[in-house]
């Protein structure tokens, strides 16, 4: 996080600490809690699920890879069993083509690592959407002013009692299908 961005929290903190009421005013206090985002997600029946269906996918994707490599290896200890065969013309062509197969596996080694990168944001944002109805739901209904992420850096300390994590995750669990 930059030198800006830490400033901006450092601010806002601040600034919410004067702009909130007293309680000698008459107001009430605000009432805060704090949300560990990663262990609702990793923690609810959804993002297990989420978990398990992304180690599948990149297990699918690891043994494409692992195929494609042995191929090309294959490919490559022909040439070289063969090299004292070949004319040089020969040996040239298959080394050429040699080039122009491991550029393909480079590309389909990107393709698959993007695949999952892409199944791993989509699976993270929906997450989070879910996440966030519940936990503007919960904030509502038990009266929060703010709800803070528990491992944000601005957040420097904050009292374990004030930790809505796990009622969260008992939220999600109960919503989700």
């Amino acid at each position: 996080m930059g030198f800006f961005a830490r400033c901006s929290i450092a601010c806002l903190s601040t600034g919410l600490a004067l702009s909130v009421p007293s309680a000698a005013s008459g107001q009430e206090p605000p009432k805060i809690g704090v949300v560990n985002f990663q262990e609702v997600a990793l923690g609810s029946k959804a993002g297990k699920a989420a978990k398990a269906r992304l180690g599948k996918l990149a297990e699918k994707l690891r043994k494409e890879v692992k195929a494609e490599e042995a191929k090309r290896l294959a490919r490559q200890k022909d040439l070289e069993a063969a090299t004292s065969r070949l004319t040089p013309a020969e040996r040239q062509h298959r080394a050429a083509t040699l080039q122009r197969d491991e550029a393909v596996f480079q590309r389909l080694l990107e393709d698959k690592t993007e695949e999952l990168k892409q199944a791993e944001t989509k699976s993270v944002t929906e997450l989070a959407r879910q996440i966030d109805l519940i936990l503007k739901a919960y904030a509502a209904e038990k009266g929060f002013t703010v709800i803070l992420e528990a491992r944000s850096l601005g957040l420097l300390y904050f009292d374990k009692n004030l930790d809505l994590s796990a009622e969260i995750v008992k939220r999600f669990d109960r919503t989700s299908k």
